[in-house]
């Protein structure tokens, strides 16, 4: 719990710091709300979701997200992976997003189109048990985690877009299965890169 609430002010100590050093009147086309996509995430499981993005002020914005992750995994007592060992799982998320530099890009000419831009993001993330158990290491149990991290989003032509991020994640999947946990104490590392298809 407390590296909940360390996470969730850091977060917003680095909004209000960037917004201290932007000043607040400045004019830009507001983005259209909300905005639907269809989307593949990677490497961290192989995410297939599809997400909205709700406008709330001209900077922040709030996604949710639904859908499946796949994870391949380790053979129980073996270093060799094995792409019949996979869990799959369904998740649910919601990302609260405020982003840093939509006015410098549009400043300068760059598009700026369905929040292209970069962004500090705070993630609540629930998912299902497996759909159905593998001889997998460590088996998905049901996870709900708090992630912070920074990403950015950049259209392609008029539908087509990627983005990443990275950050943390503060996660109590190993207090149900802890028993199966090769990676040791949270938070950990969360990063990934994903495309997509905005309707």
């Amino acid at each position: 719990m407390k590296s909940i609430v360390i996470l969730i002010f850091n977060f917003f100590l680095a909004t209000k710091l960037l917004s201290q050093s932007i000043p607040e009147k400045r004019e830009f086309p507001q983005q259209r709300s909300p905005i639907f996509k269809a989307n593949l995430f990677a490497p961290i499981g192989f995410h297939v979701y599809g997400s909205a993005e709700f406008r709330i002020l001209p900077k922040l914005t709030v996604s949710p997200q639904a859908g499946l992750i796949s994870v391949f995994g380790f053979k129980k007592e073996s270093s060799d992976p094995s792409l019949s060992n996979s869990s799959t799982v369904g998740f649910f998320s919601a990302e609260l997003r405020r982003y840093t530099n939509l006015y410098h890009r549009f400043k300068k000419k760059k598009n700026i189109t369905n929040y292209s831009g970069d962004y500090f993001a705070i993630k609540y993330l629930a998912t299902t048990p497996p759909f159905s158990k593998s001889n997998q290491y460590a088996n998905f149990e049901s996870i709900r985690s708090i992630q912070i991290h920074y990403g950015l989003q950049r259209q392609i032509n008029k539908h087509f877009f990627w983005g990443g991020n990275i950050g943390l994640a503060v996660d109590d999947v190993f207090l149900e299965n802890s028993g199966n946990s090769p990676v040791g104490n949270f938070p950990l590392l969360q990063f990934g890169v994903n495309f997509g298809y905005t309707f």
